[in-house]
């Protein structure tokens, strides 16, 4: 069955909302997915709501359409910005353990941000994907996007823009995305403080040891020793990660829903 021009405007409003998604959202904007899969996917998912729409828009000019385009671009990118903002707290985590124990001298390319991370970064990174995809939060990713249709149809406006509503809860993901960070790296932290706090003494006690020969090799032993020990911490505080990823998705949804 042939479409006409309304069901045209209401498939590329859609098509922009998923896709502005993917490109923002965790797993789904990592490089290590090309281009044209997220396109595909999120022409198919547009495919399968286009038809399904509550209030789909009728009739309109073409200035309107162009205003609900732009809508539909920022609601797909703050969603997609609410879950990965948090989801960044495991790179800091790896940052600032590096950071404390030399590797942040070896620098990896992550395709996951895009961007140069450090060693132990890259391996929670891929920990979190691991966790991520074996527990099926990327479905709820997905039924995130979907179900935000609900709360914001096609031709609504987001009146919560301007009152500073969502400005406000973004900087509250990013307090929580650094908070997260911190207790994930602080056990080891921690730990390697006392540890150069000891050398540094000894250092003292014996100045004729060669302190900066032992100190690399003793801090990335121990690095390792403590990792196995709070492995299981780090998956806890990947579940209240991901229950705190999911709660403020549902949260930006009431905030440009209300």
């Amino acid at each position: 069955m042939a479409m006409d021009a309304s069901s045209w405007v209401n498939f590329l409003l859609v098509f922009v909302r998923i896709t502005t998604f993917m490109v923002t959202a965790p797993l789904f904007s990592g490089r290590q997915i090309p281009a044209h899969y997220k396109i595909g996917f999120s022409a198919a998912l547009s495919v399968l709501c286009v038809g399904v729409m509550k209030e789909p828009v009728g009739s309109v000019s073409e200035a309107t359409i162009v205003l609900l385009i732009l809508k539909e671009f920022l609601v797909g990118i703050v969603l997609g910005m609410a879950a990965n903002i948090l989801f960044y707290a495991v790179q800091l985590a790896g940052s600032l353990i590096d950071l404390q124990i030399g590797f942040s001298m070896a620098n990896l390319f992550d395709p996951t941000f895009g961007t140069n991370t450090q060693l132990t970064g890259r391996l929670k990174n891929i920990l979190a994907i691991l966790v991520l995809l074996s527990t099926n939060c990327h479905h709820l990713l997905i039924q995130g996007i979907l179900a935000s249709f609900d709360w914001i149809t096609l031709k609504e406006l987001v009146p919560a823009w301007s009152d500073g509503r969502l400005s406000t809860f973004l900087l509250e993901c990013l307090t929580q995305m650094f908070m997260l960070g911190f207790m994930m790296a602080a056990p080891i932290i921690g730990t390697l403080f006392v540890v150069d706090v000891a050398l540094g003494i000894i250092a003292r006690i014996v100045p004729q040891m060669n302190i900066f020969a032992v100190m690399p090799p003793i801090k990335i032993l121990l690095f390792f020793l403590i990792y196995i020990f709070i492995l299981p911490s780090f998956f806890y505080l990947l579940k209240v990660l991901f229950d705190n990823m999911f709660e403020s998705m549902y949260s930006i949804l009431k905030i440009m829903g209300g």
